[in-house]
């Protein structure tokens, strides 16, 4: 089952964040860019709806500038957007800072983050299908609204005549 989630990966070290797209989409994620530095992810963001980050802290070797400059930048421009960091800064200062700036989780490279990724972004699919499921009730429950509205209108112009 592809799962339709858009997400970034952004991560200077590209064998890592080639392999990584090709768990993700072994693990039906369907659509899956790659970013080796801030400045070009966030050039495309307004390209794209809503979509999930997974953001490296020391993108130094892509660009200017660092993970948390790049969070606070996509979450000026779209707060919401869900970012995971995902980086080999085991720093609790780090990771603070990241999730005080709107990060949803932070998850150190190991041998166990890809599978910590997924999860994350099972969680992050979960709620975009759960705000899907909301919007159409909405507008259903709007729909049976106006088509009572428009009943009892027309029971109002028959009685009247």
């Amino acid at each position: 089952m592809s799962k339709h989630l858009k997400i970034a990966l952004v991560d200077d070290d590209i064998p890592n964040t080639e392999i990584l797209r090709d768990f993700l989409i072994r693990n039906g994620y369907s659509h899956v860019d790659k970013y080796h530095d801030g400045e070009s992810f966030l050039e495309s963001i307004d390209r794209f709806d809503e979509r999930a980050v997974v953001l490296d802290f020391d993108l130094s070797g892509g660009g200017e500038l660092n993970g948390l400059e790049v969070l606070e930048a996509l979450k000026e421009r779209s707060p919401q957007t869900h970012v995971i960091f995902y980086s080999g800064q085991d720093s609790l200062e780090v990771a603070v800072e990241s999730l005080k700036n709107g990060a949803d989780d932070y998850i150190v490279k190991s041998n166990a983050a890809f599978a910590l990724v997924k999860t994350s972004l099972d969680k992050v699919y979960d709620l975009q299908v759960l705000r899907l499921s909301e919007k159409r009730n909405q507008r259903i429950s709007w729909a049976l609204a106006l088509g009572w509205l428009v009943t009892l209108v027309g029971v109002a112009i028959f009685v009247a005549n």
